[in-house]
């Protein structure tokens, strides 16, 4: 939280409903799910950790399992 000298009630208050919306929206997170006729792409970096590629010409899957840097991601095909 930072700097807490000034850390007004209101203040608390309004840090802790965000903090529960974050974790909120984090938990309820369905994986996507991507079919194209093709592997997942290492350019993918909008999408999370744990989505899924179905590559519909070989029926590939594939989950995304790392973002090495911010235009980077790494597919696991799942076997």
């Amino acid at each position: 939280m930072g700097n807490r000298e000034d850390l007004t009630p209101e203040k608390l208050l309004e840090l802790m409903e965000i903090l529960y919306t974050d974790l909120a929206v984090a938990i309820n997170k369905k994986p996507d799910i991507i079919e194209r006729a093709s592997d997942g792409l290492t350019t993918d970096s909008f999408l999370s950790n744990g989505d899924i590629n179905i590559n519909t010409s070989t029926a590939k899957v594939e989950i995304l399992t790392s973002h090495t840097d911010p235009a980077t991601v790494v597919w696991t095909q799942i076997n």
